[in-house]
């Protein structure tokens, strides 16, 4: 893993172990740290940090290839990531900005992956 895709697990890391200490937060399978730290490692290199900043500062900027590292990694695991971050809190305070925002982030990046799929005329890719 990149440096600072480390970083950004690193930080998610800290918060998880901060909060699991007071708060009893259930994942969907029942084991959070193991959940969480599997979606942190689904956003290597920079994309992490990126979408990390972009969602509770709005410093950064999120590129089409991390949109699909994003929408790859799953909807269930980003809720969660940002739902636990915002019990931090650091972060608490501004949930009413940060979870719109972190909505907003995904439904852009969903449109970005359908995007960047590649055009095929085959028949069967349009079959459901």
């Amino acid at each position: 893993m990149a440096r600072s895709g480390f970083v950004a697990f690193l930080l998610l890391a800290s918060v998880v172990a901060t909060l699991s200490v007071r708060v009893r937060w259930k994942d969907p399978a029942g084991e959070t740290l193991d959940y969480l730290a599997d979606c942190a490692t689904k956003l290597a290199d920079d994309c992490g940090e990126d979408i990390f900043f972009n969602i509770f500062t709005k410093q950064r900027k999120i590129t089409p290839a991390c949109c699909k590292k994003l929408v790859s990694m799953g909807k269930q695991c980003h809720e969660s990531m940002v739902g636990f971050i915002i019990l931090s809190p650091s972060f608490s305070k501004n949930a009413s900005i940060t979870v719109p925002r972190s909505k907003k982030v995904w439904k852009k990046c969903v449109l970005l992956a359908k995007e960047a799929l590649p055009y095929r005329k085959e028949a069967w890719f349009y079959r459901i």
